[in-house]
Protein backbone atom coordinates (compact mmCIF):
# COMPACT_ATOMS: atom_id res chain seq x y z
CA UNK A 1 0.00 0.00 0.00
CA UNK A 2 1.56 3.60 -1.21
CA UNK A 3 0.11 6.05 1.69
CA UNK A 4 1.75 9.96 1.76
CA UNK A 5 2.11 11.29 5.28
CA UNK A 6 3.79 14.35 6.37
CA UNK A 7 6.20 13.71 8.98
CA UNK A 8 8.61 16.42 10.38
CA UNK A 9 11.99 15.38 9.87
CA UNK A 10 13.43 16.14 13.47
CA UNK A 11 10.24 13.42 14.47
CA UNK A 12 11.35 11.16 11.37
CA UNK A 13 15.36 11.33 12.23
CA UNK A 14 14.67 10.42 15.58
CA UNK A 15 12.65 7.50 14.67
CA UNK A 16 15.04 6.56 12.59
CA UNK A 17 17.89 6.80 14.73
CA UNK A 18 15.61 5.12 17.86
CA UNK A 19 14.91 2.46 15.42
CA UNK A 20 18.29 1.66 14.23
CA UNK A 21 17.09 1.97 10.34
CA UNK A 22 18.65 3.66 6.75
CA UNK A 23 15.47 4.61 5.55
CA UNK A 24 12.31 6.49 6.50
CA UNK A 25 10.14 3.23 5.17
CA UNK A 26 11.66 1.25 7.89
CA UNK A 27 11.38 3.45 10.43
CA UNK A 28 8.05 4.11 10.38
CA UNK A 29 7.39 0.06 9.87
CA UNK A 30 8.92 -0.52 12.81
CA UNK A 31 7.71 1.79 14.68
CA UNK A 32 4.37 1.56 14.04
CA UNK A 33 5.08 -2.41 14.50
CA UNK A 34 6.26 -1.36 18.33
CA UNK A 35 2.80 0.72 18.47
CA UNK A 36 0.82 -2.62 17.62
CA UNK A 37 2.30 -5.41 19.59
CA UNK A 38 1.48 -4.40 23.10
CA UNK A 39 -1.71 -4.52 21.99
CA UNK A 40 -1.86 -8.37 20.27
CA UNK A 41 -0.11 -9.30 23.46
CA UNK A 42 -2.77 -7.83 25.65
CA UNK A 43 -5.06 -9.95 23.50
CA UNK A 44 -2.97 -13.21 23.91
CA UNK A 45 -2.99 -12.52 28.11
CA UNK A 46 -7.23 -12.47 28.15
CA UNK A 47 -6.65 -15.86 26.83
CA UNK A 48 -4.47 -16.88 29.37
CA UNK A 49 -6.07 -19.41 31.94
CA UNK A 50 -8.84 -20.53 29.57
CA UNK A 51 -7.38 -23.85 27.94
CA UNK A 52 -8.37 -26.98 29.77
CA UNK A 53 -5.98 -29.45 27.68
CA UNK A 54 -2.76 -27.75 29.55
CA UNK A 55 -0.86 -30.63 32.11
CA UNK A 56 -0.63 -29.58 35.84
CA UNK A 57 2.46 -28.81 36.87
CA UNK A 58 1.93 -31.93 38.94
CA UNK A 59 0.93 -34.00 36.15
CA UNK A 60 4.13 -32.47 34.41
CA UNK A 61 6.53 -33.72 37.22
CA UNK A 62 4.91 -37.62 36.73
CA UNK A 63 5.48 -37.68 33.17
CA UNK A 64 9.02 -36.82 33.60
CA UNK A 65 9.44 -39.05 36.16
CA UNK A 66 10.57 -36.68 38.85
CA UNK A 67 7.66 -37.39 40.91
Amino acid sequence: MTTTVDIPDDVLKLAMLMTGTDSAQDAVVKALEQLIKPRDQRSLIQLLGTFEDFMTPEELEKMRGMD
